[in-house]
């Protein structure tokens, strides 16, 4: 699919930990004043996280911020697809994947959202926000509805299909190296990763490393002859794939 999405792999926007790549994405809009919507399906549309977009895209960046509000009584499904076709961008945020992929897909969510990229809507995310893009992620949902002090583990969820393979975000920070060995080990899928604070610019089938945190880094991991690989890609350089 031919359309601009920037993926990213995990940090604090409230912290302004990917300032740098949320201008970036409002950047591509090629708008002085782009509708920036955001998507806060995963974490259950918490408010303090819809502020702090405001903030972020609204205030600092200079946005017309709207919201969907998918798991709110209100919410309207026609109303939910018109945002989505007439945004600039859309940034989806972070939380439970499976949960928020469910909702999208029930609701035809989706494929406004494959329509708006089509139509050149800017599409972007963090976490569970990049995941959906993919393929595939390697995903923490489960963690979302485990008991407390029991266990769970990450897994492969299925994503929308836009971009190929499977995306593992927050590498650095949550231990998620040895998990994504074993799911490319085991399946022989190709994986891309991010850091916190990095991200993946594809457009036209060409992707690209950009970062906002010192060290931060993608990676792609592939199965070659029982072994995988895991190769690192800096801020600037293009993912051969």
């Amino acid at each position: 699919m031919s359309v601009k999405v920037i993926t990213i792999g995990g940090g604090e926007i409230s912290q302004l930990e990917t300032l740098e790549l949320d201008y970036f994405i409002c950047s591509q809009t090629d708008k002085r004043e782009p509708k920036a919507l955001f998507i806060p399906t995963a974490s259950g549309d918490a408010e303090g996280y819809c502020k702090t977009f405001q903030h972020v895209y609204g205030k600092q960046l200079g946005c017309k911020v709207d919201f969907l509000l998918a798991t709110k009584s209100n919410f309207s499904q026609q109303d939910a697809i018109q945002k989505i076709l007439t945004a600039d961008l859309v940034y989806v945020g972070g939380g439970n994947t499976q949960r928020m992929l469910k909702i999208w897909r029930d609701y035809g969510i989706d494929l406004a959202l494959r329509q708006a990229g089509q139509n050149g809507t800017v599409l972007s995310g963090l976490s569970a926000g990049a995941i959906c893009w993919y393929e595939a992620g390697l995903s923490d949902s489960d963690r979302f509805c485990a008991v407390e002090g029991s266990s769970w583990s990450l897994k492969r969820l299925e994503g929308l299909g836009f971009l190929p393979g499977v995306f593992c975000p927050h590498l650095d920070k949550e231990q998620r190296h040895e998990p994504l060995l074993n799911l490319v080990g085991s399946s022989g899928e190709r994986a891309v990763a991010c850091d916190n604070g990095a991200a993946i610019f594809w457009e036209n089938g060409v992707a690209q490393v950009f970062t906002s945190l010192p060290r931060a880094y993608a990676y792609i991991y592939t199965e070659q002859s029982g072994e995988v690989r895991a190769d690192r890609f800096a801020s600037g350089e293009k993912l051969p794939l």
